[in-house]
């Protein structure tokens, strides 16, 4: 075959790969969203989708300066820019490995390091915000508070929390180095960490007795595995006498809403919980079955890492006057995301915001987050919460005796 025919079907085939997956979208989110076929699809959408993607095929074939191009990858940057014109952070288009660590997180059994990656909005540095003991992490040295730099060479100033999670993880025994910043005598110092993924089932609940009868539990994500993780640790320290519970909830970035109202569930008579509002699929209302509940004082420690579920968990605590907050202000995310399966269709899969928790009152917390009834702002110099220097922990027993 001549060279100018064999670039003319590459070209053909680029445009339909990178057309034919907007279609696929589109096509999804009819479907999932819409349930009948709306205006904007006669007035020639799709058409003009394929057309300008059919431009820039044209474009890129005829003037790029290199001839290796991705045909796959084309496609998938060309999704994730449609999902990104939302201008929505939280919703993204997933290849089929970010597809699958994002299922395997939700799951609480996935293939990784054992830790947890959190992003500050302010300065959109990425950061390990928790390090499971005993996992490959801890093993390797890495440490609660280092800022992520770079994995195999490549700065993650651009990337997302997924991207990088599929850079790092996804396959058992997959190396990875991670270039990171730790602070040491005053002064930020940069080193290189090698870590290898295993198989993990999520630690997600810690717990212990205080003095005074004060049983404590320290929630770290919300995911399939935490609910009996939870009811676990409250049936022991019920065991061992507890008579006042402490639910530490900082630097908890949320996870699975079912999770947090099973949690929700053990904790609560019968009543109203949350009500989650959806354009699309109208309004849900959760409640709890009072099938056993909670009887006893309970504090819950929030801070400024708290967001979307375990604002909801302590939230509706706080709505229903079973619990006290303590600590800083919350976050603020209380937008529901859902994640849609694309795997019959063109694979991968799509997380959509798709509507907002109200707490039991009507509250939003979006945007505004979660006020403690006792503010304190943690004064601690140890970076594990829950240390013997934790003056918010030290609030919390004031408070609850």
């Amino acid at each position: 075959m001549k060279k100018g025919s064999s670039r003319a079907m590459k070209r053909i085939y680029i445009s339909g790969i990178i057309s034919g997956i907007f279609v696929c979208l589109i096509i999804i989110l009819l479907l999932q969203f819409f349930g009948v076929i709306p205006r904007w699809w006669s007035t020639g959408f799709v058409e003009d989708v394929g057309k300008r993607a059919g431009v820039v095929e044209h474009y890129v074939n005829k003037y790029y300066w290199k001839d290796d191009i991705s045909e796959e990858k084309m496609a998938e940057y060309a999704a994730k820019g449609m999902v990104s014109a939302l201008g929505d952070k939280y919703s993204v288009y997933y290849s089929q490995e970010e597809y699958d660590d994002a299922m395997n997180s939700v799951n609480g059994d996935y293939n990784g390091i054992g830790a947890m990656i959190r992003l500050d909005a302010g300065t959109n540095r990425k950061y390990i915000a928790s390090v499971e003991e005993g996992k490959p992490a801890a093993k390797a040295g890495l440490q609660k508070g280092d800022e992520l730099l770079k994995v195999n060479g490549t700065s993650v100033a651009d990337k997302t929390l997924s991207e990088i999670v599929s850079m790092i993880g996804g396959e058992e025994g997959k190396t990875a180095v991670l270039t990171i910043a730790r602070m040491k005598d005053g002064k930020s110092v940069q080193q290189e960490i090698q870590v290898t993924s295993e198989k993990i089932v999520s630690q997600s609940v810690y717990h212990r007795m205080l003095e005074s009868d004060t049983g404590y539990i320290r929630i770290s994500q919300f995911d399939k595995e935490t609910v009996g993780q939870y009811k676990a640790a409250v049936d022991e320290l019920e065991k061992k006498g507890q008579k006042r519970l402490i639910i530490d909830v900082r630097d908890n970035g949320g996870g699975s809403l079912e999770a947090c109202i099973d949690m929700l569930d053990r904790m609560l008579p019968a009543g109203k919980l949350i009500t989650e509002t959806s354009r699309s699929r109208g309004n849900k209302e959760y409640t709890s079955t009072d099938e056993e509940h909670f009887d006893k004082p309970v504090v819950i420690l929030i801070n400024g890492n708290s967001a979307s579920a375990s604002e909801v968990f302590a939230g509706t605590m706080q709505d229903r006057a079973a619990a006290v907050l303590v600590g800083e202000k919350s976050f603020g995310k209380g937008i529901v995301q859902t994640i849609f399966s694309l795997q019959d269709v063109c694979g991968g899969g799509i997380k959509l915001t798709t509507g907002e928790y109200l707490l039991p009152g009507g509250r939003s917390i979006h945007g505004k987050g979660l006020t403690p009834d006792v503010e304190a702002a943690y004064t601690g110099t140890s970076k594990e919460l829950g240390a013997e220097d934790d003056n918010q922990l030290k609030k919390a027993l004031e408070v609850i005796d």
